[in-house]
């Protein structure tokens, strides 16, 4: 009797899979741009599958680790989990790498995706597979919706795979890092914006010399600014700044390296000939060029310290790769690329004697003073004027779209940064993408959190509400449908929106793209 109740249980099973199967997948077809993407992370896998060891000695758990797929139609895609979670069913049409596909639809809008997309992503956590939480890489993709985003780094197909290989390596490096930091994050002063530049600069120089007598001199300029750029920090401080540098710049120093060894021969992948923006790396010069002209302009950034995290860390690996072999066993023993570095040369009491000259006739250290010097007053008198503004705080929340700020507002706009806060003291101009848009008048303006923006009214009205709306549709549990809001200070509009207030504080929560 439990043998033939075990029967008609697995008989219902199989039957209600087939017609989860048939109401999700028959009638469901990928668009093609998502096989594009999924193509690309094949090509990123068969890649790794040449050069991998040749980034870091052992790096061959890349398969491993499950990737997640989001776009801007509400299609997930899911690849190689163990265990995924209920919302994901399979797709057993396509196999990326030999590894499983699986795809949520639950969430499905309107939108119809084009290429080209600019990527962007992490590393997070998504369900359990023997009672321990899985390691993902969470990638998100969004197609452009101004010029400056279709002229980005991240629009080309070799510009995704190098964005995959990036995070896999992010994922690998917890397995060789014997201490963990948080993400240390700095607003500079003068003193460390000043040798923060010439860091840079010294490691730029030093990139650009063919022998070690040649960059000598300039990485013993990089060790002496480190030094006086890190005199304030604490012991944990100085820790979590390198390991952060180390965290970001050897994932992008996977990059440049894999780059290089394609010029010896690469076996690219006949399967994306039908990719529009792939060119099968067959120029890997015209990609590896473009990381010294990053780390120049990066290193004259007065207030930008996360993004010199990239360009200085992968620079500093590069350096010690050409010149110093072996640097990866000091990582693995619990050492930073700059204590690497230090460690590997002599430097005198003269040397630093001589470093003063060196500073001003190399690098204009009384040039670079006033530059950096002007531009953290102007950041500290920005700040000021925030703090002082007081009233009704509007919050426009992005953060259930996952939509990036960074992704739409015009670089060009006047901003100062603060800890994850960017300020616009002119404004950030108007929004439009995905069925939402939002009219901002030209008043001062912050982005925190990479997903929100807060205005102040610094004269709300003591009568009346706060702002109007009008809709096409609500339902019970509070969201609004095909919604106008208007405010003393903005309009928006939005497909799906959700709205919590108090009485100085009103958020508008964007629930849906179109």
């Amino acid at each position: 009797m439990k043998a033939l109740l075990c029967s008609v249980i697995f008989l219902i099973f199989i039957t209600f899979n087939e017609t989860i199967y048939s109401q999700s997948l028959k009638t469901f077809l990928l668009p093609e741009p998502v096989k594009i993407e999924l193509k690309r992370l094949d090509e990123a896998y068969k890649i790794l599958d040449q050069y991998s060891n040749e980034v870091w000695k052992g790096w061959n758990d890349y398969l491993s680790y499950p990737f997640l797929m989001t776009f801007q139609n509400g299609l997930r895609i899911l690849v190689g989990h163990p265990s995924p979670p209920a919302e994901f069913v399979p797709y057993p049409d396509i196999k990326v790498h030999r590894l499983a596909l699986y795809i949520d639809t639950t969430n499905l809008n309107k939108f119809t995706i084009n290429l080209p997309l600019e990527v962007g992503g992490g590393v997070s956590a998504l369900g359990s597979f023997n009672r321990k939480p899985v390691t993902i890489v969470d990638m998100r993709f969004i197609e452009p919706v101004n010029d400056q985003m279709k002229n980005s780094d991240y629009i080309k197909g070799e510009d995704h795979i190098l964005v995959f290989i990036h995070e896999l390596m992010h994922c690998y490096q917890k397995k060789f890092l014997k201490t963990r930091y948080g993400n240390f994050s700095i607003d500079p002063d003068l003193d460390f914006a000043l040798y923060s530049d010439i860091e840079g600069q010294a490691l730029s120089l030093a990139f650009e010399q063919i022998s070690m007598k040649e960059s000598l001199p300039y990485l013993k300029d990089f060790c002496i600014a480190r030094s006086l750029k890190t005199h304030d920090l604490n012991e944990s401080e100085k820790n979590q700044l390198s390991a952060n540098e180390f965290r970001e710049g050897e994932a992008q120093y996977s990059e440049y390296t894999i780059l290089q060894f394609m010029k010896k021969g690469f076996e690219n992948s006949v399967s994306l000939d039908n990719d529009p923006e792939y060119n099968h790396f067959t120029n890997p010069d015209m990609y590896t060029d473009r990381y010294l002209k990053r780390l120049k302009v990066s290193a004259g950034n007065t207030l930008d310290m996360t993004g010199k995290l990239y360009d200085y860390g992968c620079f500093q690996a590069l350096l010690l790769q050409r010149y110093f072999p072996g640097w990866e066993k000091d990582i693995e023993e619990g050492s930073w690329l700059d204590q690497i570095i230090r460690n590997r040369l002599t430097i005198t009491a003269n040397d630093s004697l001589l470093v003063i000259e060196r500073f001003q006739n190399i690098y204009h250290m009384d040039e670079l003073k006033v530059k950096h010097k002007n531009m953290i007053s102007e950041r500290d008198d920005t700040y000021k004027m925030f703090k002082e503004r007081k009233g009704r705080s509007y919050i426009i929340s992005f953060q259930n779209i996952a939509q990036l700020l960074s992704q739409l507002v015009d670089k060009s706009q006047i901003n100062y940064r603060i800890g994850q806060t960017y300020m616009y003291p002119d404004g950030i101009g108007d929004l439009n993408f995905d069925g939402i848009s939002i009219s901002l008048k030209s008043i001062p303006i912050e982005v925190y959190k990479v997903y929100y923006i807060r205005v102040i009214d610094t004269n709300p009205k003591k009568e009346g509400e706060p702002y109007s709306i009008k809709y096409q549709s609500k339902d019970s549990t509070g969201f609004y449908y095909n919604a106008i809001i208007e405010t003393p200070l903005f309009t928006l509009k939005t497909p799906k929106v959700s709205i919590i207030e108090s009485e100085e504080r009103v958020i508008f929560m964007i629930q849906s793209r179109i």
